[in-house]
């Protein structure tokens, strides 16, 4: 039954309309899911979609600056898988554009959009853990940190969603739980990839990553809800917070990160992600595009619910 729906959710993915973080994501699932048949096809368009600078899938000339690296584990893994050395390149050009090309705060920190000044808590999603799939341990860290610490709000131990370098001020001054979930996945990415000389770098990644898990974990309700903005009641339930944190403790748990305590709020919250998946494959409740203030679909809620299902179906066993 479990397969079934999970066929569902995928086919309502693929038939969705993707900008280049929402092809980046839809690769992810693919690739964590095991579904290399089709990653392969989407791993093609990627590419294709190439612009000169190396940002991969460049949709209709996007000024975005980080976007492309959501696509860069996928066509890195299929690079090698296919043994393919174009693929290989054009993820290491999108590398190089984040290392020596794109817009960037005079301590380092990427900007998320040509023209402006903004720093997102969305780059955190991938933009590290893609330098760092690179080789590139350091530059990787730097670039955490630097996006934690502008957005970071020590009160809350959460982080705000968008920071104007221009202004010194948040532009959206609000604990989105979305934007929260891409700093969660990408620490704990992150976290993983590096190597064990990254030793000092680990500890303070896994620190922050507890930290903000435990943040999110607070403003649960006991039927494993989360509010679109995470400390505002009066905000909708957004399903694909749920989703992020559900994976992300599964897949901490699997690594010996999280303990037992953590698995069980995952359990609820994953029945709550489940509930919100309508037999057409839909999971509704997201944080919907195409501007992601409403309640509704995307490509990204349907995509972390398939890789939540897949870091579930393969924890370890206990008695």
């Amino acid at each position: 039954m479990m397969g079934e729906v999970m066929m569902n959710v995928k086919q309502a993915m693929f038939c969705m309309t993707r900008q280049c973080w929402e092809q980046g994501i839809f690769a992810q699932a693919m690739l964590e899911t095991g579904d290399y048949e089709n990653l392969e096809l989407v791993a093609y368009d990627i590419v294709l979609r190439q612009s000169t600078d190396g940002r991969l899938c460049n949709v209709e000339n996007t000024p975005a600056v980080t976007d492309s690296s959501f696509c860069v584990p996928a066509i890195l893994a299929m690079g090698n898988r296919m043994n393919n050395e174009e693929y290989r390149r054009a993820a290491e050009k999108n590398i190089l554009y984040l290392l020596k090309e794109a817009p960037r705060s005079l301590d380092g920190t990427l900007f998320h959009m040509q023209g402006s000044q903004e720093i997102w808590a969305d780059s955190a999603a991938f933009t590290p853990y893609a330098l760092a799939l690179g080789g590139y341990d350091q530059e990787a860290c730097d670039q955490m940190l630097g996006i934690l610490q502008k957005l970071y709000v020590p009160g809350k131990r959460l982080y705000n969603h968008i920071w104007d370098e221009n202004e010194k001020a948040f532009k959206r001054p609000l604990a989105w739980g979305v934007g929260n979930g891409w700093i969660l996945t990408g620490l704990l990415r992150l976290l993983l990839c590096l190597p064990e000389k990254c030793g000092k770098e680990k500890e303070v990644l896994q620190e922050r990553f507890v930290e903000l898990l435990d943040s999110i974990l607070s403003y649960m309700t006991e039927d494993g809800k989360f509010h679109d903005v995470l400390d505002s009641p009066e905000t909708f339930f957004e399903t694909e917070i749920c989703a992020m944190t559900a994976y992300s403790i599964f897949l901490a748990f699997g690594k010996g990160l999280v303990g037992q305590a953590y698995l069980n709020k995952a359990f609820v919250i994953r029945k709550y992600v489940w509930s919100m998946a309508g037999a057409d494959g839909l999971v509704q409740g997201c944080a919907s595009s195409p501007d992601f203030l409403n309640p509704g679909t995307s490509v990204e809620g349907q995509a972390h619910t398939l890789m939540m299902e897949k870091a579930f179906s393969v924890l370890p066993k206990t008695e």
